[in-house]
């Protein structure tokens, strides 16, 4: 057998075999960089969810704000319910519910 046409496919071998070491490597240096990148997409999905429920409380609190503002009725409900205030001369029950029953939902 011919020793260059030996030395030529040992050559090729070699340097298939480094290629594909040097890829491998490089494919994993890019590993924990892909895995963070994931990560950060994971965490700017929740931050959207968070950003659109704060959005909805805002709104729900700038329309509360309104009525508190231009509605005597509004303010008469609110200082009612949340407050507890009553009209002079006025008796207000309140009645406790039973023992392990659930509370009113707000």
């Amino acid at each position: 057998m011919n020793w260059h046409i030996l030395w030529a496919r040992v050559q090729s071998l070699g340097f298939a075999a480094f290629a594909g070491i040097v890829g491998l490597g490089t494919a994993l240096l890019f590993v924990p960089i892909l895995q963070h990148r994931h990560a950060m997409q994971v965490e700017i999905a929740r931050l959207d969810r968070e950003i659109a429920r704060q959005e909805t409380v805002e709104k729900q609190q700038r329309t509360e704000i309104e009525e508190l503002k231009t509605d005597p009725a509004y303010v008469e409900s609110a200082a009612r319910g949340k407050l507890n205030l009553a009209r002079p001369n006025e008796v207000v029950f309140h009645f406790e519910p039973p023992p392990g029953a659930p509370g009113p939902a707000r």
